[in-house]
């Protein structure tokens, strides 16, 4: 709640700078933590993938399996982890996650030398905090800043994430080129403790915890007389119920969300990890590769930007469903191309739909209110464990099978097919009934 001195605060809280939304320091602190979370746990692996597989002996099923338990570690805590941020707030959740992931990688560069320490450095520390510190605790913050807003906010927080794939990605790729993957995981693992932890200091996990509200709006008695502005004029915006746990799992709607979400979790989690071998396979360099993982990251960027936008103007189901029939359209492209300007085509198409990740925290929020959204995207997680862990394991099994990806991409082409469907159907839930309790 507001307190009455709230307003006059205005001039001697840091926080409350004239003309400055506090939101905006959110965002900013959010994407820079989002961004490298997103380059080291995702990106990187995909460069790491062929280093570390040649240099363990290991098959592709198995380091795929190695470097995707983390999920099912997530799994289990997801739930734990946003009641611990709905009721304490991102910043213990960040620095305990960055800090796992900085002290991970750099353990991963100095003793992982088998399939079990492969494990426990990477899987049990440098995803798994990434996960817990990265992402979790940043969207959640994001959900209670900004409402009408959110579909851009939440594409900025996207675009980022991409944005750390476009710069770690080529980068990691020239320090293991140059000085071997050892040196290069410790030298990314002291740059995650340095640049994630002073920036967690900015996240505040609600504006009322400011005595601000959401959107930098002014309080009631403040905007009495202020004119509505040209962006708030033609909006129309739908009342949010917040739904209780209990609620939410009764409604068809959180059940279609999941499965669509969790569909291209697991198309996510293959592309994206085997992606440099795969084109490496095709007979890219190692380097070269790298530059085409940081092209899918760039329109990564460009894609976030684009949908965050529209889903602010549109839609949001339908945005999210025509985005992924772009993103199954990409894999059929590579499915049926050459390597060459096809190459190009399906990345581009691929990478500009990766952006619509987003849009899965944005309908959640809208269609389920904030008290519970932690914890629901928790729900969620576990839920769709099996699936994003299936993924990867299944594109490395194929490779180890048949020396080729084209079987697996045809697949998950067809899933991603799918998933455009359940988006579309993935209607607004009818209000609850029975009064919230928990």
């Amino acid at each position: 709640m507001i307190s009455e001195a709230s307003p006059r605060a205005e001039h001697t809280d840091p926080h409350r700078g004239a003309g400055h939304f506090y939101g905006w320091n959110v965002l900013a602190a959010g994407s820079l933590i989002m961004g490298v979370a997103s380059g080291v746990s995702g990106y990187a692996a995909t460069i790491f993938f062929v280093p570390i597989s040649t240099a363990l002996g290991l098959s592709h099923a198995a380091t795929s399996l190695a470097t995707s338990v983390a999920r099912l570690e997530n799994s289990f805590l997801a739930f734990f982890v946003g009641y611990a941020i709905d009721r304490f707030g991102p910043r213990p959740a960040i620095a305990v996650g960055m800090t796992l992931t900085g002290v991970g990688l750099i353990m991963f560069g100095l003793f992982a030398n088998s399939l079990l320490t492969l494990i426990v450095t990477w899987s049990f520390m440098v995803a798994l905090g990434a996960s817990v510190g990265g992402f979790a605790p940043v969207w959640a913050a994001l959900n209670n800043w900004f409402v009408r807003r959110k579909g851009r906010a939440m594409g900025v927080g996207m675009a980022a994430q991409s944005l750390g794939g476009l710069l770690i990605a080529p980068v990691l790729a020239l320090l293991i080129a140059t000085w071997g993957w050892r040196i290069a995981a410790v030298i990314v693992g002291v740059c995650v403790l340095v640049i994630t932890l002073p920036a967690s200091r900015v996240m505040h996990g609600r504006p009322s915890d400011l005595g601000l509200l959401p959107d930098g709006d002014a309080p009631v008695d403040a905007r009495e007389d202020i004119e509505p502005s040209p962006e708030r004029a033609g909006i129309v915006q739908r009342p949010v119920d917040n739904f209780s746990l209990r609620q939410a799992m009764r409604t068809p709607t959180l059940w279609i969300l999941g499965l669509a979400f969790g569909i291209r979790q697991m198309v996510s989690g293959g592309v994206t990890l085997h992606l440099s071998p795969m084109l490496q396979a095709e007979g890219l360099s190692s380097v070269h590769a790298g530059a085409m993982v940081g092209l899918l990251a760039f329109m990564g960027v460009v894609g976030a930007l684009v949908i965050g936008t529209l889903a602010d103007r549109f839609e949001r189901r339908r945005v999210a469903g025509a985005v992924v029939v772009i993103e199954s359209l990409s894999l059929f492209v590579l499915f049926f191309g050459e390597v060459g300007w096809t190459l190009y085509l399906s990345l581009i198409g691929y990478g500009f739909a990766i952006g619509v990740h987003t849009l899965n925290r944005v309908l959640l929020g809208d269609y389920f209110g904030q008290t519970h959204y932690a914890r629901l995207w928790g729900l969620l997680s576990v839920a769709t464990t099996p699936l994003a862990i299936t993924g990867p394991v299944l594109a490395g099994w194929v490779f180890d099978t048949s020396q080729s990806y084209d079987s697996v991409i045809l697949v998950f082409a067809v899933l991603l097919a799918v998933a455009a469907v359940g988006y579309f159907n993935c209607r607004p839930p009818a209000a609850p009934i029975a009064p919230i309790t928990a």
